[in-house]
């Protein structure tokens, strides 16, 4: 009987020792799963914003080349001006030669050429005989009516078979608006692959450039299969033609799971994808997932390693816990700096240029009437709008830049080493290009325009608010004025930006 509570003490020491076992087993399961979860979430997070920021890098660029193209065509409106009643017989010499000026300076362009109303050619950059492109997409749509510049469907080249290619046109038209003559620039796909080859693009990343019939004008990797057709499953793609967006599922194109994000480009019919493909996106999460598993079950197995492995899993978990953070600086929507950030950002900025005497300018940016647009189109194009914006305003950015979205439609640059003139010409040019915009959501069309404010740093500065306030007052009184225009903040009597 003396031994009876000892007994019954190692009993309960036993199904303590039980319990604390069970109670460990279980709570490093789910904190496995947990940790398992979280990872995988953070990472498709991560690989979304990924994929629609390189849509957006595509798109852009893509916008780009095609304002680029879109000039020369108004170029040789102005040169038929200049040389009117124009024709082979007459000074095609003459004007050939400044079309094949034109061409040169764009690599991507295999040839520059003008027709009469009824889509035969009148003068060209190339040799030999014109082709018949009188039944093109790109003469009868102007023949039809389509005012403006219009882009084809991916066609083979009527001169060099197996080489594919777009035509871009402008019906030129007289004062009575009648068609005269159409100006077409034909791209080739294969050049036109190379300027998104020669983007800082990340590794895995594919890209396709499709209008909104899904049809196929640039594709990497794989662009020899793919270019001119329309893939089955692009309807998926489709369905929100006009918002920025992501998708995981199937390929339309390879049939692989990807996680794919997709931009409108600006001003024309055309979309851009970029995917990554699933399977590399969570392989480094497998990994991990491998490594939590293997974690809870050592210490299931052997419970003295349950310090070591805890402390590997709060080292991951702090790893995350900072790429989430890096994650929560920026606007999810147009990519910019959030509000938290750029203030934390630019208050370093300014330390450093107050520190060694240089330049710094801000320019604030308020989007006019925002709230009609909203109220009037809907919150997708508010989105529409704001992403568009972003898009406008990053391409003119240079790395040392700050930018963001200060709230709603407001948004801030802050520009190291740019004096007040500097900025000022720097906003004028984001105004005409934001009043050069044209968005469309769901088949109607609308514009922008925005109010913007410049200041410059004083040497009484003491903060980087108070160079936002003079920006942002002068922002307002360019709103007073009458809005779509650009004020400096006024600069006191003999001042000073340095000591």
């Amino acid at each position: 009987m003396t031994d009876q509570p000892e007994a019954q003490d190692s009993r309960r020491q036993t199904v303590l020792v039980v319990l604390a076992a069970c109670g460990l087993t279980v709570t490093v399961l789910v904190l496995a799963t947990a940790m398992a979860v979280a990872s995988y979430r953070a990472t498709m997070d991560v690989a979304r914003q990924n994929a629609r920021f390189v849509s957006s890098l595509v798109a852009g660029q893509m916008s780009m080349v095609l304002l680029d193209i879109e000039d020369s065509l108004e170029e040789m409106g102005r040169l038929l001006e200049v040389l009117p009643d124009h024709g082979f017989g007459d000074h095609d010499r003459q004007l050939c030669s400044l079309l094949s000026a034109l061409q040169k300076e764009r690599p991507y362009i295999r040839g520059l050429f003008l027709t009469d109303p009824k889509g035969r050619i009148t003068d060209w950059t190339s040799d030999g005989e014109p082709p018949d492109v009188s039944r093109r997409d790109y003469v009868l749509a102007h023949q039809s009516g389509v005012r403006g510049i219009f882009v084809g469907a991916p066609v083979v080249n009527l001169r060099k078979p197996g080489d594919w290619v777009f035509g871009i046109s402008l019906g030129l038209r007289n004062e009575a608006g009648e068609l005269t003559s159409i100006a077409v620039a034909l791209v080739g796909l294969d050049s036109l692959l190379e300027v998104f080859r020669n983007l800082d693009l990340p590794p895995g990343v594919g890209i396709v450039v499709a209008n909104l019939d899904g049809r196929i004008y640039i594709h990497a990797p794989g662009q020899e299969r793919h270019v001119g057709r329309r893939a089955a499953g692009m309807d998926v793609y489709l369905r929100d033609r006009v918002r920025s967006g992501t998708y995981v599922g199937p390929s339309p194109l390879t049939g692989e799971e990807v996680v794919a994000g997709s931009t409108r480009v600006s001003r024309y019919p055309l979309l851009a994808f970029a995917g990554f493909r699933l399977e590399q996106v969570l392989a480094p999460w497998r990994r991990q997932a491998l490594v939590y598993g293997g974690a809870a079950l050592a210490l299931v197995l052997v419970a003295g390693g349950l310090s070591v492995l805890l402390v590997r899993g709060q080292m991951r978990l702090s790893r995350q816990g900072r790429q989430l953070a890096l994650l929560a600086a920026t606007d999810s929507l147009t990519g910019a700096l959030n509000r938290r950030a750029f203030l934390a950002a630019a208050q370093r900025e300014f330390s450093r240029v107050k520190r060694y005497g240089e330049e710094l300018s801000c320019v604030a940016i308020d989007l006019d009437h925002f709230k009609s647009i909203n109220d009037t189109f809907g919150h997708a194009a508010g989105d529409l709008a704001l992403t568009a914006v972003a898009g406008l305003v990053r391409s003119r950015l240079r790395s040392p830049d700050l930018f963001c979205r200060f709230g709603g439609e407001e948004f801030t640059l802050l520009l190291p080493g740019t004096d007040l003139d500097g900025a000022t010409a720097l906003a004028e040019a984001l105004r005409a290009g934001l009043a050069r915009l044209e968005l469309e959501l769901e088949g109607v069309c609308f514009t922008l325009t925005g109010s913007f404010g410049v200041a410059a740093i004083l040497v009484a500065d003491a903060a980087v608010e108070e160079l936002l306030g003079r920006a942002d007052r002068a922002l307002y009184q360019a709103k007073e004025d009458g809005r779509d225009c650009v004020r400096q903040a006024p600069l006191p009597e003999n001042w000073s930006r340095t000591a």
